[in-house]
C-alpha cells in the first residue's frame, strides 16, 4: 500500500477481535514498511513496541517523568534517569519471590488499598505504585513498633532526611 503522505510501499495489519458474542468487532491497525515480516513477527515487535510505551506513560503518570523543575540538561538527564531507575525499582519488587506469607498479588494490593470496586487481571503500575506508598507510610509513620506519637515519628523522620548529602547542581 502506498499513499501520498507516504511514498514508501508500507505493509497493513488489520486485527479482528470480538471481546464477547453480544459486542461489536474491534478493528486494529499495525502498519510496516518491513514487507518482509511475517505476521508473528510483526505482532511480536508490536507487542516489545506497546511495552515501551506503556514504560514511558508509567514513567510520566507515576514517578513525574515529565513534571521536572530543572534547568541544566545534566540534571535533566539525571531527572530522567531517575524516574526510570524508580520505574524499574518498582516493577522488580513486585516481579521478586515474596519470603513472607502474604503474597504481592492484585487482590492483596486491592486489600490492603480499600479498593473493593475495581477487580483488575493484573497489577498496574498505578496499583504498585500506591501500595509501596502507603506501604511506606504505615511503616514510617505508625505506632505499633514503639510508643512515639505520629508526630514524634515524623520529627524522626524529617531529621534522618535533612542528614542526606544534596546535589546542588540539581
Amino acid at each position: 500500500m502506498r499513499t501520498k503522505m507516504c511514498p514508501t510501499d508500507v505493509r497493513l495489519l488489520v486485527i479482528r477481535t470480538r471481546p464477547k458474542p453480544s459486542k461489536p468487532y474491534r478493528y486494529f491497525l499495525v502498519f510496516t514498511t518491513d514487507l518482509t515480516l511475517e505476521i508473528p513477527q510483526i505482532l511480536q515487535y508490536y507487542q516489545h513496541r506497546w511495552q515501551i510505551e506503556t514504560a514511558f506513560r508509567d514513567a510520566k503518570q507515576q514517578f513525574g517523568f515529565s513534571g521536572y523543575q530543572v534547568k541544566s540538561r545534566k540534571s535533566i538527564n539525571r531527572f530522567v534517569q531517575l524516574s526510570f531507575i524508580a520505574a524499574t525499582l518498582t516493577k522488580l519488587i513486585f516481579s521478586m519471590p515474596q519470603p513472607t506469607e502474604k503474597l504481592i498479588n492484585v487482590k492483596t494490593v486491592c486489600e490492603d488499598l480499600g479498593i473493593h470496586w475495581y477487580h483488575p487481571k493484573k497489577l498496574t503500575q498505578g496499583l504498585r505504585v500506591a501500595y509501596l506508598k502507603a506501604q511506606i507510610r504505615d511503616h514510617r509513620f505508625s505506632t505499633s513498633s514503639t510508643e512515639n506519637t505520629n508526630s514524634q515519628n515524623i520529627q524522626t523522620f524529617v531529621q534522618q532526611d535533612t542528614t542526606l548529602p544534596l546535589d546542588k547542581a540539581a
